[in-house]
């Protein structure tokens, strides 16, 4: 990162803060296999025979060379684009339905995606409660135009809703593995490029349909208090944007990123708490995965992994809360509720227009250097149907930046970026009317977690050793301290949520409520995949740097956390915190 972008940006924060399933075949494409045993470690570490990696002439990606019965240890490879022609039913997660996602194209004429070339006009992006009647107007006739065409055309509403479920809901498998590994985007670092690169392509068929090749789709900027609650241009009944599987409850209602599905709405005399406690959940989001873009953005998955045994990161919970609030509040949580359905409302292209605005943010405060430089983050792949009707494999280093894809977004102010102030200032605040009471701490004494998991079915309260107290600023800047809640089983189809505090431990005593909220891990359905247990299991990472400051718990060689259960059945296997390098480039 250049040490003006450097500068910048320290000094902003320093002042707040898936019908036939494969067989293992003797050939792929008219080529020779050979199976190859291949290993691969469990969450404990323990080395397991996990599946037969199959390899043609060229292989996968980086794989080992020397072949025989031996058994070899995996080699990372990226997550290729699917076997258009080996799609099976998908599954409804939440009815456990199979369910027919697959794409209406296939491989035999696919070209390698090329970028707009650099003397194409940017394209911008607009907040949607800020669009002139004219723009709504194009708006809703190229939605109109692309719902009115032939059930089976590629550019077909429902059909481009499709590609989110055949990349989520196990409409593939990843190429070239026995037993099947179901293709999933959500999840790990696939998530922000597939997105980026679905919403470009969205985005270009709407102006071909229309004849505007400078059409750009608007984005639902819930990041800032005039957009956190639903844009009226997605309300009216009568526009082909309307869609009824929305919680019409919200509507009118602040967006509150607390929420849980369920939950009532807040009271207006408490909008100034929540647009608070909102800005301040951003702030500290960017400040603590600042120099580490894996809490950001999630952790690596290389192909032959399942995905459900990574984490998340902090961009894509949040993503998930918005998912939910919007979706319909009781099971089944259609449309946005639930990935299988998620596309076919057209306010799911907003909401991840602006979650695409938020990684842009976040790039540009690095100095605009990709966040990962593995061959595995940007050779993985993706295929998807352009707008002038040519499949097309695209991968993640061809949409690093939106400049690479002739977009942008107008520019629009970043409350959050400054909100640490204003948050401690309504927290020393006599709490208002309608304000819940902070959360009592339990009498029980405190211990530490220990070696057995834990039903989240009342808050859990533990004291976590921290790995080293009293950190220097050069120690803080080459390493952050992550907060691990390992080992998350949650039911396939459910949807679940729950809430990390962090606060002081001293004497064996904590202060009066629960502390500082960390972060949040929220699930949508989504399917579950071939061979799995009947649990998802995934883990949740916080970077707790600047939060143990703003407590003044620096200086402490413990800290406890407090897990409170929102919605859903959970079990937790442990919670530790350790040390993580961050990026020495940056």
């Amino acid at each position: 990162m250049s040490l003006m972008a450097s500068s910048a940006l320290s000094a902003a924060f320093s002042h707040s803060h898936r019908m036939a399933t494969t067989q293992p075949s003797a050939s792929i494409a008219g080529r020779r296999v050979t199976a190859v045993s291949c290993e691969l470690k469990d969450e404990d570490n323990h080395v397991i025979d996990r599946r037969n990696v199959l390899l043609g002439l060229g292989g996968l990606y980086g794989a080992a060379a020397t072949l025989g019965s031996q058994k070899k240890k995996a080699i990372g490879a990226p997550v290729h684009a699917p076997e258009l022609s080996k799609c099976h039913l998908a599954e409804d997660s939440v009815t456990g339905e199979k369910v027919f996602c697959c794409l209406p194209y296939n491989e035999r004429d696919i070209v390698e995606f090329v970028p707009p070339p650099p003397y194409e006009p940017i394209r911008v992006r607009r907040p949607a409660h800020k669009l002139d009647l004219e723009y709504v107007a194009k708006f809703e006739e190229a939605v109109a135009r692309m719902k009115a065409l032939p059930p089976n055309d590629p550019w077909n509403f429902m059909q481009q809703a499709t590609i989110h479920c055949a990349y989520c809901n196990g409409a593939y498998d990843q190429v070239g593995f026995y037993p099947p590994v179901s293709l999933q985007v959500h999840g790990s670092w696939l998530f922000l490029p597939f997105h980026r690169l679905y919403l470009y392509f969205y985005e270009r068929i709407l102006g071909k349909l229309i004849g505007d090749p400078n059409f750009a789709l608007p984005y639902w900027n819930w990041d800032s208090p005039e957009g956190m609650r639903m844009p009226e241009i997605y309300l009216n009944p009568s526009s082909p944007l309307y869609n009824p599987m929305r919680d019409k409850g919200h509507y009118a209602a602040l967006f509150d990123y607390k929420y849980a599905v369920g939950d009532p709405n807040p009271e207006p005399s408490r909008d100034e708490h929540i647009v608070t406690h909102n800005l301040h959940h951003l702030h500290r989001m960017f400040k603590e995965s600042e120099r580490n873009p894996k809490l950001f953005m999630g952790k690596p998955v290389v192909a032959g992994e399942e995905v459900p045994s990574n984490a998340s990161g902090n961009l894509e919970n949040l993503h998930n809360i918005v998912h939910s609030w919007t979706g319909t509040s009781e099971a089944p949580y259609y449309d946005m509720g639930d990935f299988f359905t998620a596309a076919r409302d057209i306010i799911f292209f907003g909401h991840h227009a602006n979650v695409d605005r938020l990684w842009e943010i976040y790039n540009g405060f690095r100095g605009h250097i990709p966040e990962f430089k593995q061959e595995d983050w940007l050779e993985a792949s993706f295929i998807f149907y352009d707008e002038n009707r040519q499949v097309v494999r695209c991968k993640v280093k061809d949409c690093l930046t939106p400049q690479q894809l002739r977009y942008s977004y107008h520019p629009e102010n970043l409350p959050w970026l400054h909100a640490r102030q204003h948050y401690f200032r309504l927290k020393d605040k006599k709490p208002i009317a309608g304000e819940p009471a902070p959360v009592p701490v339990p009498a029980a004494p405190i211990y530490e977690f220990g070696p057995e998991p834990k039903p989240l079915v009342e808050p859990i309260q533990v004291i976590v050793p921290r790995p080293k107290i009293s950190r220097t600023k050069f120690e803080k800047e080459a390493a952050t301290e992550v907060l691990i809640i390992e080992g998350i089983e949650v039911p396939f189809g459910a949807a679940a949520r729950f809430d990390v505090y962090v606060a002081k431990f001293v004497d064996g005593h904590i202060g009066p409520d629960i502390g500082e909220l960390a972060g949040s891990f929220v699930k949508i359905p989504h399917s579950k995949h071939k061979f799995h247990l009947l649990h998802h299991k995934s883990s949740l990472e916080l970077g707790i740097t600047s939060l143990l400051e703003d407590i003044e718990a620096d200086p402490l060689d413990k800290v406890v956390v407090t897990i409170l259960p929102r919605i859903g059945e959970v079990k937790i296997r442990g919670i530790h915190i350790e040390l993580v390098k961050v990026d020495p480039e940056y």
